[in-house]
Protein backbone atom coordinates (compact mmCIF):
# COMPACT_ATOMS: atom_id res chain seq x y z
CA UNK A 1 0.00 0.00 0.00
CA UNK A 2 1.18 3.32 -0.66
CA UNK A 3 2.16 5.41 1.90
CA UNK A 4 1.08 9.34 2.25
CA UNK A 5 4.51 9.93 2.83
CA UNK A 6 5.47 8.36 -0.56
CA UNK A 7 3.09 10.63 -2.59
CA UNK A 8 4.20 13.44 -1.18
CA UNK A 9 7.67 12.60 -1.73
CA UNK A 10 6.40 11.93 -5.44
CA UNK A 11 4.48 15.21 -5.40
CA UNK A 12 7.41 17.27 -4.05
CA UNK A 13 9.81 16.13 -6.57
CA UNK A 14 7.45 17.65 -9.66
CA UNK A 15 6.78 20.43 -8.06
CA UNK A 16 9.99 21.68 -6.36
CA UNK A 17 11.50 22.37 -10.17
CA UNK A 18 8.74 24.89 -11.26
CA UNK A 19 7.70 26.14 -7.62
CA UNK A 20 10.86 26.38 -5.72
CA UNK A 21 10.70 23.84 -2.37
CA UNK A 22 8.71 26.55 0.30
CA UNK A 23 5.89 27.29 -2.14
CA UNK A 24 5.70 23.39 -3.31
CA UNK A 25 5.13 22.24 0.09
CA UNK A 26 2.34 24.24 0.52
CA UNK A 27 0.93 22.90 -2.54
CA UNK A 28 1.73 19.39 -1.84
CA UNK A 29 -0.70 19.40 1.14
CA UNK A 30 -3.01 20.73 -0.84
CA UNK A 31 -2.83 18.21 -3.37
CA UNK A 32 -2.53 15.44 -0.53
CA UNK A 33 -6.00 16.53 1.20
CA UNK A 34 -7.36 16.83 -2.33
CA UNK A 35 -6.93 13.25 -3.21
CA UNK A 36 -8.12 11.94 0.26
CA UNK A 37 -11.05 13.96 0.06
CA UNK A 38 -11.55 12.67 -3.86
CA UNK A 39 -11.01 9.47 -4.81
CA UNK A 40 -11.14 10.05 -8.49
CA UNK A 41 -8.15 12.15 -8.30
CA UNK A 42 -5.59 9.63 -8.92
CA UNK A 43 -1.46 9.75 -8.24
CA UNK A 44 -0.52 9.20 -11.38
CA UNK A 45 -2.44 11.60 -13.54
CA UNK A 46 -1.74 14.16 -10.84
CA UNK A 47 2.25 13.99 -11.15
CA UNK A 48 1.61 14.05 -15.25
CA UNK A 49 -0.43 16.91 -15.20
CA UNK A 50 2.15 18.77 -12.65
CA UNK A 51 4.74 17.69 -15.32
CA UNK A 52 2.93 19.48 -17.74
CA UNK A 53 2.74 22.44 -15.71
CA UNK A 54 -0.81 22.55 -15.62
CA UNK A 55 -1.82 25.21 -12.38
CA UNK A 56 -2.37 22.84 -9.21
CA UNK A 57 -6.05 25.27 -8.52
CA UNK A 58 -6.90 23.30 -11.81
CA UNK A 59 -6.12 19.93 -11.00
CA UNK A 60 -7.68 20.31 -7.59
CA UNK A 61 -10.58 22.19 -8.92
CA UNK A 62 -10.44 24.86 -6.02
CA UNK A 63 -8.49 28.08 -4.87
CA UNK A 64 -8.52 30.44 -1.67
CA UNK A 65 -8.74 33.96 -1.63
CA UNK A 66 -9.43 36.08 1.54
CA UNK A 67 -11.06 33.23 3.36
CA UNK A 68 -13.29 31.94 0.50
CA UNK A 69 -12.65 28.69 -0.95
CA UNK A 70 -13.63 29.15 -4.39
CA UNK A 71 -14.25 27.19 -7.71
CA UNK A 72 -11.64 27.38 -10.78
CA UNK A 73 -11.18 25.92 -14.03
CA UNK A 74 -9.45 27.06 -17.34
CA UNK A 75 -12.75 29.54 -18.11
CA UNK A 76 -11.51 31.60 -15.26
CA UNK A 77 -8.83 33.40 -13.88
CA UNK A 78 -6.69 31.74 -10.48
CA UNK A 79 -6.98 34.63 -8.05
CA UNK A 80 -3.97 36.32 -7.11
CA UNK A 81 -2.59 37.93 -3.81
CA UNK A 82 -2.49 41.43 -5.57
CA UNK A 83 -6.52 40.82 -6.15
CA UNK A 84 -6.95 40.03 -2.54
CA UNK A 85 -5.01 43.73 -1.80
CA UNK A 86 -7.30 45.33 -4.47
CA UNK A 87 -10.31 43.88 -2.28
CA UNK A 88 -8.63 44.84 1.13
CA UNK A 89 -8.07 48.38 -0.17
CA UNK A 90 -11.55 48.94 -0.85
CA UNK A 91 -12.74 47.43 2.61
CA UNK A 92 -9.95 49.88 4.32
CA UNK A 93 -11.06 52.58 2.47
CA UNK A 94 -15.19 52.27 3.32
CA UNK A 95 -15.30 50.71 6.69
CA UNK A 96 -18.74 49.64 8.16
CA UNK A 97 -20.28 52.13 5.58
CA UNK A 98 -24.35 51.93 4.96
CA UNK A 99 -25.46 49.68 2.26
CA UNK A 100 -23.73 50.91 -1.24
CA UNK A 101 -24.04 49.98 -4.18
CA UNK A 102 -20.82 48.03 -6.06
CA UNK A 103 -20.17 46.49 -9.54
CA UNK A 104 -17.70 44.36 -10.60
CA UNK A 105 -16.72 44.40 -14.24
CA UNK A 106 -14.78 41.27 -15.51
CA UNK A 107 -15.14 38.78 -12.94
CA UNK A 108 -14.20 35.90 -13.86
CA UNK A 109 -14.57 33.46 -10.39
CA UNK A 110 -16.61 35.72 -8.78
CA UNK A 111 -13.80 36.14 -6.36
CA UNK A 112 -14.01 40.21 -5.75
CA UNK A 113 -17.64 40.63 -5.24
CA UNK A 114 -18.01 37.35 -3.14
CA UNK A 115 -15.32 38.73 -0.71
CA UNK A 116 -16.65 41.84 -0.57
CA UNK A 117 -20.05 40.33 -0.04
CA UNK A 118 -18.63 38.48 2.75
CA UNK A 119 -17.08 41.07 4.53
CA UNK A 120 -19.81 43.76 3.85
CA UNK A 121 -23.53 41.58 3.69
CA UNK A 122 -25.41 45.07 3.77
CA UNK A 123 -23.80 46.06 0.39
CA UNK A 124 -25.92 45.51 -2.70
CA UNK A 125 -23.35 44.24 -5.12
CA UNK A 126 -23.25 43.06 -9.00
CA UNK A 127 -20.80 41.93 -11.29
CA UNK A 128 -20.55 41.02 -14.98
CA UNK A 129 -18.42 39.10 -17.59
CA UNK A 130 -18.63 38.81 -21.15
CA UNK A 131 -17.90 34.44 -20.80
CA UNK A 132 -20.55 32.53 -20.24
CA UNK A 133 -18.30 30.02 -19.10
CA UNK A 134 -17.17 32.23 -16.46
CA UNK A 135 -20.06 33.92 -15.41
CA UNK A 136 -21.42 30.28 -14.91
CA UNK A 137 -18.28 29.57 -12.38
CA UNK A 138 -19.09 32.57 -10.66
CA UNK A 139 -22.50 31.56 -10.15
CA UNK A 140 -21.23 28.52 -8.29
CA UNK A 141 -19.09 29.91 -6.33
CA UNK A 142 -21.69 32.29 -4.85
CA UNK A 143 -23.93 29.70 -4.02
CA UNK A 144 -21.48 27.40 -2.19
CA UNK A 145 -20.60 30.67 -0.37
CA UNK A 146 -24.20 31.07 0.28
CA UNK A 147 -23.96 35.19 -1.12
CA UNK A 148 -26.59 36.46 -3.16
CA UNK A 149 -25.13 38.27 -6.19
CA UNK A 150 -26.72 38.44 -9.51
CA UNK A 151 -24.31 38.54 -12.46
CA UNK A 152 -24.79 39.88 -15.71
CA UNK A 153 -23.28 38.37 -19.02
CA UNK A 154 -21.81 41.58 -20.73
CA UNK A 155 -18.91 42.56 -22.95
CA UNK A 156 -18.15 46.24 -21.70
CA UNK A 157 -16.11 47.26 -25.11
CA UNK A 158 -19.45 47.26 -26.69
CA UNK A 159 -22.48 47.46 -24.45
CA UNK A 160 -23.06 49.67 -21.53
CA UNK A 161 -23.27 47.34 -17.95
CA UNK A 162 -27.06 47.45 -16.96
CA UNK A 163 -27.84 49.11 -13.62
CA UNK A 164 -26.80 51.76 -11.59
CA UNK A 165 -26.01 54.22 -10.35
CA UNK A 166 -23.03 52.37 -8.33
CA UNK A 167 -20.93 53.70 -5.88
CA UNK A 168 -18.35 51.54 -6.58
CA UNK A 169 -16.92 50.03 -9.61
CA UNK A 170 -13.99 47.90 -9.30
CA UNK A 171 -12.34 45.93 -12.08
CA UNK A 172 -9.47 43.65 -13.00
CA UNK A 173 -9.25 43.50 -16.51
CA UNK A 174 -6.82 42.52 -19.08
CA UNK A 175 -3.88 44.18 -19.27
CA UNK A 176 -0.61 42.60 -20.14
CA UNK A 177 -0.02 43.41 -23.70
CA UNK A 178 0.40 40.27 -26.00
CA UNK A 179 4.26 41.31 -26.72
CA UNK A 180 4.97 40.12 -23.39
CA UNK A 181 3.92 36.73 -23.56
CA UNK A 182 7.24 35.58 -23.99
CA UNK A 183 8.06 36.45 -20.66
CA UNK A 184 4.78 34.71 -18.76
CA UNK A 185 5.31 30.95 -17.50
CA UNK A 186 4.06 28.22 -19.14
CA UNK A 187 1.15 27.35 -15.93
CA UNK A 188 -0.24 30.70 -16.90
CA UNK A 189 0.33 30.92 -20.97
CA UNK A 190 -1.06 27.33 -21.66
CA UNK A 191 -3.69 27.29 -19.28
CA UNK A 192 -5.30 30.11 -18.19
CA UNK A 193 -7.85 31.97 -20.45
CA UNK A 194 -6.03 34.34 -22.48
CA UNK A 195 -8.94 37.10 -22.78
CA UNK A 196 -8.65 37.49 -19.22
CA UNK A 197 -4.85 38.03 -19.47
CA UNK A 198 -4.10 39.97 -22.66
CA UNK A 199 -4.85 43.10 -24.49
CA UNK A 200 -3.57 44.29 -27.62
CA UNK A 201 -0.08 45.69 -28.34
CA UNK A 202 -1.09 48.78 -29.82
CA UNK A 203 -3.39 50.04 -27.19
CA UNK A 204 -2.62 48.14 -23.70
CA UNK A 205 -5.30 50.59 -21.62
CA UNK A 206 -8.06 49.63 -24.08
CA UNK A 207 -9.88 48.42 -20.99
CA UNK A 208 -8.81 51.09 -18.24
CA UNK A 209 -10.43 53.82 -20.84
CA UNK A 210 -13.30 51.81 -21.89
CA UNK A 211 -14.28 51.11 -17.87
CA UNK A 212 -12.65 54.95 -16.86
CA UNK A 213 -15.36 56.56 -19.34
CA UNK A 214 -18.43 53.84 -18.94
CA UNK A 215 -18.21 54.77 -15.18
CA UNK A 216 -18.64 58.44 -15.71
CA UNK A 217 -22.49 57.45 -16.96
CA UNK A 218 -22.63 55.00 -14.39
CA UNK A 219 -21.45 56.57 -10.98
CA UNK A 220 -23.02 58.32 -8.69
CA UNK A 221 -21.66 61.46 -7.61
CA UNK A 222 -18.72 61.12 -5.10
CA UNK A 223 -18.90 57.47 -6.53
CA UNK A 224 -15.29 55.67 -6.54
CA UNK A 225 -13.44 53.88 -9.23
CA UNK A 226 -11.20 51.12 -8.41
CA UNK A 227 -8.32 49.13 -10.78
CA UNK A 228 -6.06 46.59 -10.35
CA UNK A 229 -2.93 47.69 -12.72
CA UNK A 230 0.01 46.45 -14.76
CA UNK A 231 2.32 48.51 -12.72
CA UNK A 232 4.56 49.00 -16.08
CA UNK A 233 1.60 51.34 -17.12
CA UNK A 234 0.35 52.36 -13.80
CA UNK A 235 1.71 55.96 -14.06
CA UNK A 236 -0.27 56.39 -17.66
CA UNK A 237 -3.06 54.86 -16.28
CA UNK A 238 -3.56 57.10 -13.90
CA UNK A 239 -3.12 60.06 -16.70
CA UNK A 240 -6.20 58.69 -18.94
CA UNK A 241 -8.04 58.84 -15.52
CA UNK A 242 -7.12 62.13 -14.84
CA UNK A 243 -7.85 63.52 -18.04
CA UNK A 244 -11.06 61.62 -18.10
CA UNK A 245 -12.24 63.71 -15.64
CA UNK A 246 -11.56 61.77 -12.11
CA UNK A 247 -10.47 63.46 -8.74
CA UNK A 248 -8.40 61.79 -6.10
CA UNK A 249 -6.65 59.77 -8.67
CA UNK A 250 -4.30 57.92 -6.41
CA UNK A 251 -1.53 54.94 -7.30
CA UNK A 252 -1.32 51.94 -4.45
CA UNK A 253 1.90 49.72 -3.99
CA UNK A 254 1.03 46.56 -3.13
CA UNK A 255 3.08 44.54 -0.51
CA UNK A 256 6.06 44.37 -3.06
CA UNK A 257 5.90 47.68 -3.42
CA UNK A 258 4.65 47.39 -6.63
CA UNK A 259 2.20 49.85 -8.57
CA UNK A 260 -0.70 47.57 -8.46
CA UNK A 261 -3.64 49.28 -7.42
CA UNK A 262 -5.43 52.36 -8.28
CA UNK A 263 -8.26 54.49 -6.69
CA UNK A 264 -10.21 57.75 -8.43
CA UNK A 265 -13.24 59.70 -6.96
CA UNK A 266 -15.87 61.37 -9.91
CA UNK A 267 -17.21 64.61 -8.27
Amino acid sequence: MVQISDIQSLLLQTLIPIYGERESRNISRELLEAMENDSSILVNDVIARLQNHEPWQYITGKSWFYGLELQVNPSVLIPRQETEELVHLILSIHGQNPPINVLDIGTGSGCIPLALKFNRAHWNICALDFSTDAIATAKKNAAACGLNIPFQECDILTSIPKGGPWDIIVSNPPYIPYKEKHIMSKNVLEFEPSTALFVENGDPLLFYRRIAQISKHLLSKGGNLYFELNEFYADDTAQIIKALGYSSVEIHNDLSGKKRMLSAILF
